[in-house]
């Protein structure tokens, strides 16, 4: 098939990969509203639950690199109706539970794989875009996965308190069927822009750099931390008594809200700072709300929840974008996509640990303190990680 020269087009593109992430995100961030749920209807373990939503990690991760490959080999129209697809059914599916396990298949495999594929729409857009403008591409779909945590959450949890947690898995799953599906057979094949680096035209050059594994640790600690609260949040709020499922659901949102702006500016930030900078910056800033969550348990006052609202939601996702900004001036190539999803199997390790551990800190202690600490020292590892990559980069090609 005959490529398709960047035009208008491009900015079609940038909508499909809003609305596909829009989807993937919210799949993804209303398991805290369903997590609450089940846990009081299957009177589950904080642990079982949450190692659910870990499981889901790791086939995230292990099927990465194949989805990276499949895109490279393939273009994004069938991979990604495909993978729309098993996502809704998954859901769906997900309304006929009676045990951890069939939770587990359905949202802990079958869904993790659609997911996989849907994650890649960065990629997409970047292909479409020079590398002065990439890291805004990014930054403004990716606005779509705050904008999916928006709709979401409050839904999710709307529709458990109005039609019960078995419609609303339905619901959802039907939603993901009849838009993101059929959007991405709108895919034309991705234009070649730029110039590729000298190790970006093979994984086999990609790994033998230091800054990919570096971006792959950044990646992994970034996760542990920001897991911890997209993961316990909701039920670290309901079970200090500090709001009830519907509100704590609403500061989700409230956070997604708030990082529709933050996205936008750290995309632009990651073209301004590069990648180390814009990424410095958000895990500051998504430290800072640990901070004030840990100040939340122990005074009895809200404005540290405010404040967490501002600092955690403004660089909400933010650290993500930095990292895909950095892979994609680093390695932009024809094997970008799989080098892509290396980067990003660290992240679901990173974020199948956290939501684990998260949760077993919290048996273990009966608080989620120790937790938040957790996080704060795993986001401090990251910003030197991210650093540390700087030397020995890939030199490009003339």
């Amino acid at each position: 098939m005959k490529e398709t020269a960047p035009g208008l087009y491009r900015y079609l593109v940038l909508l499909i990969g809003f609305i596909t992430l829009a989807g993937a995100s919210g799949v993804s961030s209303s398991f805290s509203v369903f997590y609450s749920t089940l846990l009081k209807e299957f009177d589950w373990s904080h642990a079982a639950a949450a190692s659910v939503y870990s499981v889901n990690m790791l086939v995230l991760a292990a099927s990465a690199p194949l989805m990276g490959w499949l895109l490279d080999r393939f273009g994004p129209r069938w991979l990604f109706a495909a993978a729309a697809a098993l996502v809704g059914l998954a859901w769906m599916a997900c309304s006929t539970l009676h045990s951890l396990g069939q939770f587990v298949l359905f949202y802990g495999g079958l869904s993790a794989v659609g997911q996989t594929a849907l994650s890649l729409a960065m990629v997409v857009v970047s292909r479409w875009f020079q590398q002065t403008h990439r890291g805004r591409a990014i930054g403004l779909a990716d606005v779509g996965t705050g904008f999916g945590h928006v709709v979401f959450v409050p839904g999710a949890a709307w529709l458990i308190a109005t039609l019960g947690w078995r419609m609303a898995f339905v619901v959802a799953g039907a939603a993901v069927l009849a838009v993101i599906v059929p959007l991405n057979l709108l895919h034309r094949p991705t234009p070649t822009t730029g110039t590729p680096s000298l190790n970006a035209s093979t994984i086999q050059g990609a790994l033998r750099t230091r800054v990919l594994w570096m971006l792959c640790v950044a990646h992994l600690c970034m996760t542990i931390t920001t897991t911890m609260v997209n993961v316990h949040l909701v039920e670290f709020l309901v079970g200090t008594g500090t709001l009830h499922i519907l509100a704590a659901s609403t500061v989700f949102s409230a956070l997604s809200l708030v990082s529709l702006g933050g996205r936008t500016f750290f995309g632009w930030l990651a073209d301004r700072l590069k990648g180390e900078g814009a990424f410095t910056a958000a895990m500051s800033c998504t430290m800072t709300g640990f901070v004030m969550l840990l100040l939340l348990g122990a005074l009895a006052t809200r404005w540290p929840l405010y404040a967490f609202i501002i600092s955690y939601g403004f660089a909400q996702g933010a650290g993500g974008i930095a990292i895909a900004a950095k892979t994609v001036e680093v390695f932009h190539g024809p094997r970008l996509g799989t080098i892509f999803m290396v980067v990003t199997l660290s992240g679901n390790l990173g974020a199948a640990f956290g939501a684990w551990v998260g949760g077993r800190l919290f048996d273990l202690t009966g608080s989620y303190a120790l937790a938040f600490f957790t996080a704060i020292a795993s986001g401090m590892l990251a910003i030197g990680c991210m650093w540390a990559g700087r030397k020995g980069q890939p030199q490009h090609s003339p």
